[in-house]
């Protein structure tokens, strides 16, 4: 490719990138959050699943779907209700997500960073990155439960916090490095042992273009469904881990 051509189809570029990171993404975003509400709805009847997605301007602008079930989120009313929960105050959570193969996890922010600037792309080639599930402990939730103490100084803060975020890092590290047997699933701890992920195969582009064409995706998600079905196949182990965090994020609570 050159400059010339580059410069010379400019307009067919921009045109290419908005409809691939506005019309696509957005249309297979909303596509697999439906799916995930009605598997998990299907899997375990008895739990509701709460659901998110975000437009992450990380770097370079993506999105990420946040999945976790109604159990793993804390409320700090008696009688909470529905309304009243929020997925980022989850004690852990699921999360579909770009993987750039070009930086890595930054373990102080739940959010993914992006040099790519068509993520959606990844969905069907991996050439700069991959599309994974990813099991995350919410170092987040740490700053809301410390954040409730207002009767110190600013500076005074400022170090419990910073303790508190190294100490949670070093609890993360320790509790996800004991599963391990995680790997034999075809998951991977990444190597800050921050998350555990599970790579999901390219999705088949003839088949996605003939149902995005239909209005309806469908089979063409099948790599994601596989992906899914593994993790609610260890979802014992996840719930498991969570628990752990649970406890954890409770002490803090308690001041």
């Amino acid at each position: 490719m050159s400059i010339e051509y580059v410069l010379k189809n400019l307009s067919s570029v921009i045109s290419t990138g908005h409809f691939l990171e506005e019309m696509v993404s957005e249309k297979l975003f909303s596509a697999i959050e439906t799916m995930i509400k009605d598997q998990q709805k299907l899997i375990f009847p008895t739990m509701q699943w709460e659901t998110m997605i975000w437009d992450v301007c990380s770097s370079l602008q993506h999105k990420e779907l946040w999945f976790a079930p109604m159990q793993w989120i804390y409320s700090s009313l008696e009688n909470g209700t529905d309304e009243f929960f929020n997925i980022g105050q989850s004690y852990a959570f699921l999360k579909l997500v770009y993987h750039d193969k070009g930086s890595h996890y930054n373990a102080d922010d739940n959010f993914m960073t992006n040099s790519n600037r068509f993520p959606t792309s990844s969905f069907f080639n991996h050439d700069n990155g991959y599309i994974t599930i990813q099991f995350i402990l919410n170092y987040e939730l740490i700053d809301q439960l410390i954040d409730k103490d207002t009767n110190i100084s600013k500076a005074d803060f400022d170090l419990k916090r910073y303790k508190a975020r190294r100490k949670w890092n070093s609890f993360r590290a320790r509790t996800l490095m004991q599963y391990k047997d995680l790997k034999k699933y075809g998951f991977e701890l990444d190597e800050y042992s921050t998350f555990w992920a599970l790579k999901i195969e390219r999705l088949n582009s003839d088949l996605f273009v003939s149902e995005y064409n239909e209005d309806l995706l469908n089979k063409s998600l099948e790599p994601i469904l596989y992906a899914l079905t593994k993790i609610n196949e260890n979802f014992n182990i996840f719930d498991e881990i969570q628990k752990k965090a649970k406890a954890y994020y409770l002490e803090i609570a308690k001041g």
